[in-house]
């Protein structure tokens, strides 16, 4: 027989009980916490979510929505962002936009139009220059 402390496995109890167990049903109970624990740390440590919950639960919890004034915020800066980006010479513009919209590598855009890297980076620094001194006269 052995003594086994309940409020180890029943956390809601108040006041601490002992209660003495046959040694299968102990060692049944050590299995059981040691596997809740390990998938309590899973779960924290690879930020689960139970799939039981309301459909699209995850995407709530991981990202909260967006307020009215945050999406009209990120509407406006999208679209200075395309403005600016229209004012740019179109090679500047499309490298910079594939660079930073698209997420392309420096050594992708290079592949795609056939030139060398250092090229592209020289265009996307002027692009960027260029997108710096529109922003900085628009404000």
């Amino acid at each position: 027989m052995t003594t086994i402390k309940l409020n180890s496995y029943y956390p809601h109890l108040t006041e601490r009980i002992t209660m003495e167990v046959s040694d299968e049903i102990a060692v049944t109970l050590s299995i059981g916490g040691r596997l809740c624990d390990s998938y309590k740390r899973r779960k924290r440590e690879h930020g689960e979510c139970s799939l039981d919950g309301t459909p699209g639960f995850e995407a709530d919890v991981t990202y909260p929505p967006m307020t009215p004034e945050e999406i009209m915020e990120q509407a406006e800066d999208q679209a200075a962002l395309y403005a600016a980006l229209d004012r740019l010479p179109p090679v500047q513009a499309r490298r910079v936009y594939a660079r930073f919209i698209l997420g392309r590598s420096v050594g992708q855009i290079a592949r795609a139009e056939n030139v060398e890297e250092r090229n592209v980076r020289e265009t996307i620094n002027k692009g960027l220059r260029g997108l710096k001194k529109y922003f900085d006269f628009s404000r």
